[in-house]
């Protein structure tokens, strides 16, 4: 089994081998940022990945979904923001990061669908210094976090305007691979689910740095029906504004019972 793994501090609470709770498979992990995974997975050279929810939106029809599981948020993500010079309302070019569609999609609807405005999209290259208006996602979020005047929090924004949650990653897998693995597949799913229940139990025994422990608590990491919800009304804005060409649905693997059975 071949693993897309993000390789930032957010997916941490997913790491078996971290906490101890290996699945009983033969797998490699394919590590990279969203938009490698994105891309190895569709090119079928990851079987199983973490990526984008836009990514799935793309392409719903091959993938399933991992239930219970994403890295989400309610309120301020931190890593997701835009660093600006100016207020937001008078951004008229922003550069965006080539490292998360979910984000870059994330950043459109904002802008144009919340604030009716379309500014001058370009291509984050180089230093952000001078740039006016940055988009930033993961750890360099937080690491340039207080380089500009003004931070705007992306999936603060969402939750401010729809009162929903923010999907930003999915685990999901090919609909063909799961009907030729379903066993190993379900296999990984509890790994990564108990992984990150123990993780939380006992986080203090994975990271001692304050700052990343409120990082991650802060986030979320379920799929529930109001996640979906969410997925649904961002897919629909993804439609109108003409990124996707039909509303996705959403399909799941199936799992009957907490062991993790068929």
């Amino acid at each position: 089994m071949k693993i897309g793994w993000i390789d930032y501090l957010n997916t941490m609470p997913f790491d078996f081998e971290l906490t101890g709770v290996k699945p009983d498979i033969n797998y490699t992990l394919i590590k990279g940022v969203p938009s490698q995974i994105n891309t190895l997975f569709s090119q079928k050279k990851v079987d199983i990945g973490f990526i984008s929810s836009a990514h799935y939106m793309e392409n719903f029809n091959q993938y399933l979904i991992f239930p219970e599981l994403s890295i989400s948020s309610y309120n301020k993500v931190k890593s997701v923001i835009i660093l600006s010079d100016s207020p937001l309302k008078e951004i008229d070019t922003i550069y965006l990061t080539g490292e998360s569609k979910t984000s870059r999609y994330l950043t459109k609807v904002i802008f144009e669908k919340f604030f009716g405005k379309v500014p001058d999209y370009r291509e984050l290259n180089g230093s952000i210094e001078e740039k006016k208006a940055v988009l930033l996602i993961g750890d360099s979020a937080i690491k340039y976090a207080d380089a500009k005047k003004y931070r705007y929090d992306l999936s603060q924004i969402w939750a401010e305007k729809t009162g929903l949650p923010f999907v930003f990653a999915l685990w999901c897998v090919h609909r063909d691979y799961y009907e030729r693995h379903i066993s190993e597949t379900v296999k990984l799913w509890k790994a990564l689910k108990d992984s990150k229940e123990i993780f939380f139990k006992e986080i203090d025994r994975f990271l001692t740095d304050s700052r990343k422990i409120e990082y991650l608590k802060n986030l979320d990491y379920c799929l529930t029906q109001e996640h979906i919800e969410s997925l649904k009304l961002f897919g629909s804005y993804l439609k109108e504004l003409g990124i996707l060409k039909e509303e996705p649905q959403f399909h799941f693997v199936e799992v009957k019972d907490e062991l993790g059975q068929i």
